[in-house]
């Protein structure tokens, strides 16, 4: 594998913070942070505007930023009130942090993450009766947000259960799509030049709105898996997306025959998609809970798997290898440059 030499992949585990640095034919990882707050659920995000500033969410410390490249992380909770983290996006010209937590709440940062602000109004919609998630306590989350490139206000929830949310006030008021819609939702973007478009998924399908979120239709043309982990718009060539998906639910995943896996490329913004085996096995038997794209490389995807491996493709999905293995099982994985 040829890859470029200044990539940093960090990758969210079970088990903590793990960063692998490019050595120009693959990748070395080692533990980074957060063990003691695993299994870490979501993405690093690297900030907008200074590639060094990193913001981490963990499921048992809340949220942390670190200001030189990972080497030190401070603690940055102050407004979040349950430190059990989801989702985490920064809005590209604005720079404000949202975070999607359990218990189901969102939290949003003007400071880079030095305060937060509770939106309070997304715990009293009228559908938050219905919000549950099936292991005990049976309490739902924020599994994913999306945020809308050309307009700050409008921000997209994905609550693992109870449906999608939207906000078209920068997060102060909320409201709940049911029109096509899945209860599991999982994952939700946003399509950056044609914004009405809106790309979500869940434990039972993916799903795409042409209207701003108002309606969603379930799309099947090629796609012969249920369960999905999130879509990627490619930087470059909105039109392409990829994706990738399990056949069965997570219990389902110690069966013999394991998650059954597959990932896949839609060239038509969501509407038919297409097999990608070039490089992969036969059969995939980890289940892929993470994905990823690269904006300085827009022809890369990612896939983090339970197994513990990171699976990349340079080419756009023609062929896909084997980047990293051995970690624990991956929910995440994000690149930077720093």
């Amino acid at each position: 594998m040829v890859v470029a030499t200044d990539r940093r992949l960090y990758v969210s585990t079970d088990k903590g913070l793990f960063q692998a640095r490019s050595n120009g034919r693959g990748y070395e990882a080692q533990p980074l942070a957060f063990d003691r707050y695993a299994p870490m659920r979501w993405p690093v995000v690297v900030d907008c505007d200074n590639p060094r500033r990193l913001y981490a969410g963990t499921s048992k410390g809340g949220m942390f930023r670190s200001d030189n490249a990972a080497q030190s992380w401070r603690e940055i909770n102050q407004g979040i009130i349950y430190k059990e983290i989801w989702s985490l996006v920064q809005h590209p010209r604005t720079g404000e942090l949202y975070v999607g937590t359990g218990p189901a709440s969102v939290f949003k940062s003007l400071d880079r993450g030095e305060s937060w602000i509770d939106s309070e109004q997304f715990r009293t919609m009228p559908e938050s009766i219905d919000w549950t998630f099936p292991p005990a306590p049976h309490i739902a989350h924020v599994k994913g947000l999306a945020l809308c490139a050309s307009d700050p206000h409008v921000v997209f929830g994905a609550l693992e259960e109870g449906w999608l949310v939207r906000s078209r006030d920068g997060g102060a008021t909320w409201e709940t799509l049911k029109n096509g819609t899945e209860f599991d939702s999982h994952y939700v973007a946003i399509v950056p030049d044609n914004p009405t478009v809106i790309l979500a998924t869940s434990g039972d399908g993916f799903y795409r709105s042409t209207d701003g979120g108002d309606s969603f239709v379930r799309c099947t043309k090629g796609l012969d898996r249920s369960y999905f982990a999130q879509p990627v718009v490619h930087p470059a060539r909105s039109n392409v997306i990829f994706t990738a998906a399990s056949a069965v639910p997570p219990p389902g995943w110690r069966r013999p025959e394991g998650a059954d896996a597959g990932f896949y490329r839609s060239e038509d913004q969501g509407l038919t998609w297409s097999r990608l085996t070039g490089g992969l096995p036969d059969h995939i038997t980890a289940a892929p809970r993470s994905t990823a794209g690269d904006p300085e490389s827009p022809d890369v995807f990612i896939v983090g798997m339970t197994d513990g491996t990171v699976w990349i493709t340079e080419d756009g999905g023609e062929s896909f290898e084997r980047a990293l293995s051995g970690l624990p099982p991956v929910t995440a994985v994000s690149v930077a440059y720093a």
